[in-house]
């Protein structure tokens, strides 16, 4: 190919859409395939350079879609191509094989918002850059990050993200379907959502339930919800976590134990008390009480709750000798069934305060369970 020929100035002067076309065509397959000379690469890139600038759009689009195939190519011809209009930028940037780091680089700091995503959802983008998206990417380009499925977050990813966005839904929801995302991360958008729910509340009116309690409600059931699904490493970290931020609660504590989530209760516990979890567990295993007041007054707990979680403990303890897999409803009605036909050394002001509590914090059966049995007790009485 002789790229000093007049007849490739004719036709970029005098030819027509087509062959100024087929011109691209043949000067991109002489980059990528053929060893030129300095010199005749030089005149190349000179005749592409004039075909990036042609005045119809078609024409430029056939160069853009050309030169993405070609490996290598000059700084100048790849920003001469991303600065043209967004239907040509846009593909070039997510298909040109010649995009290497420092272009990448260049895009995400000085490109548009659209040129950026371009580079984020690419395959083959270099660590380097995804580090500059998850520190200082706006919005979309950090959702266009996550949707990448080459892109494999650490924990300082989500961290950092979060911490970003943890006001900007459309991140919150990327974060949130990830299967690896930190537990913590979890609780704390619980509690953010929570926080929203008490500002609409505060412009509601109610009459038999307390604002502040559904709140607490609603906080404490989306963080046991997110404790439940996790793995047995992550849930001791989530754990840890909750008692670090003062969230390990009594009333925390006890829907998991009515709600039969001892793996829950179990951490908690040990976390609270100090205790080895093994020996933890093999205490709530064994009939008697002795050992889990210990544990109780290490907690801090009150007489009510401790007397709660006795019965809770029983209940699985009975449960598992017997081979039964009880669902949350079938636990916290159990438990009642416990306070009221075991717990014989109770008076009838105990037993109504136990119930109290699982119709506060107890599921869904539980606590209606709990109230009709209040009302027959009281009418007893």
């Amino acid at each position: 190919m002789d790229l000093g020929s007049n007849s490739f100035d004719d036709v970029l002067m005098l030819g027509g859409a087509d062959a100024r076309k087929e011109l691209a065509r043949q000067l991109a397959s002489a980059l990528a395939h053929e060893k030129m000379a300095t010199e005749e690469r030089c005149k190349a890139v000179e005749h592409l350079l004039k075909l990036t600038s042609d005045p119809l759009f078609e024409v430029r689009q056939s160069v853009a879609e050309f030169l993405s195939e070609v490996p290598s190519l000059e700084p100048q011809l790849v920003f001469t191509i991303i600065a043209d209009e967004d239907g040509i930028a846009l593909p070039f940037i997510a298909n040109s094989r010649a995009l290497d780091l420092g272009m990448m680089l260049a895009i995400l700091k000085a490109g548009d918002t659209l040129r950026q995503m371009q580079v984020a959802a690419r395959h083959d983008l270099f660590v380097e850059c995804a580090k500059h998206i998850v520190s200082e990417g706006a919005w979309p380009v950090c959702g266009a990050l996550i949707d990448n499925p080459e892109f494999e977050p650490g924990e300082e990813d989500y961290r950092l993200l979060h911490r970003r966005f943890f006001n900007e839904p459309r991140i919150v929801d990327r974060l949130l379907a990830k299967d690896d995302l930190p537990l913590d991360i979890r609780i704390m958008q619980a509690q953010q959502a929570s926080g929203r729910i008490q500002n609409y509340l505060r412009g509601a009116a109610f009459t038999k339930s307390d604002p502040a309690e559904l709140v607490v409600d609603a906080e404490e059931t989306a963080t046991l919800d997110v404790l439940a699904l996790a793995p047995e490493g992550e849930l001791q970290k989530a754990v840890a976590f909750l008692l670090s931020q003062n969230l390990l609660t009594p009333s925390l504590l006890l829907r998991a134990a009515l709600g039969g989530d001892m793996r829950v209760v179990e951490h908690a516990l040990s976390a609270l008390s100090g205790v080895p979890l093994r020996r933890l567990q093999r205490l709530l295993c064994q009939s008697g009480a002795a050992g889990l007041k210990v544990i109780f007054n290490r907690c801090r707990l009150t007489q009510n709750c401790a007397r709660l979680l006795l019965a809770v403990a029983e209940v699985k303890r009975i449960g598992d000798e017997r081979g039964e897999e009880l669902t949350a409803n079938a636990f916290g009605v159990r438990v009642i069934e416990t306070i009221i036909t075991r717990s014989d050394s109770l008076g009838l002001s105990d037993k109504m305060r136990l119930l109290d509590l699982v119709e506060t914090l107890g599921p869904e059966r539980a606590r209606a369970m709990a109230a009709r049995l209040k009302t027959s007790l009281a009418r007893a009485a």
